[in-house]
């Protein structure tokens, strides 16, 4: 996965996140998904949202490869340390660009935790019905870093333009993910609540 920076009209550096090879895919899951997605009528996402969206996807795309850093080394899933010092750095950028610190907190903890039902329904695959990927696992700590970049992008994005319905995250999350309740808490968290 590479990041490629621009300007835009929005903010002063935009991020289209670009992957090489394929996206996992897995034909059991497609009648499932085929079915949710059929649940979603929502039109498409508003203009300003589709990269904040698409950032949240790109970020639990990397839970299969967290799951299995943590596979191989015998961690377990939650790191509640981890994800208090991620939740607090995530506020405090917030709150720099402009967004209420509540806000970011609870979209901060709806990705950790979209993330973790991820890397659950990993393990239990790889328990259930497949092996854990061969070779060497990739570098837990690369991929933290990776997250962060993320996260940080997301908030750039979300600055830019601050609401997206949650029912057009889900959907569009819900191509990317192998859990379906991930791509719902991934959305909970980007969306302006009502007063």
């Amino acid at each position: 996965m590479q990041f490629l920076i621009a300007e835009n009209r929005h903010s002063s550096a935009a991020v289209r996140v670009t992957r090489s090879g394929s996206s996992r895919r897995f034909p059991a899951l497609a009648f499932l998904l085929a079915l949710l997605l059929a649940s979603c009528s929502t039109g498409p996402l508003p203009a300003g949202s589709e990269p904040v969206v698409g950032l949240m996807a790109d970020r639990l795309e990397l839970a299969h490869d967290v799951a299995w850093a943590k596979s191989a080394a015998g961690l377990p899933i939650r790191d509640r340390a981890q994800e208090a010092a991620v939740i607090e750095k995530l506020a405090r950028q917030g709150e720099a660009a402009g967004i209420d610190s509540p806000l970011v907190i609870r979209f901060a903890r709806a990705q950790i935790e979209a993330s973790c039902l991820e890397q659950e329904a990993w393990m239990r695959r790889w328990t259930k019905e497949t092996p854990r990927p061969d070779g060497e696992p990739p570098d837990l700590d690369a991929l933290r870093k990776q997250l962060t970049h993320i996260s940080t992008y997301m908030l750039a994005e979300w600055a830019a333009a601050p609401t997206t319905p949650r029912a057009a995250a889900r959907q569009r999350l819900l191509k990317v993910v192998i859990d379906p309740r991930s791509a719902t808490m991934a959305a909970s968290g980007f969306v302006d609540e009502p007063k």
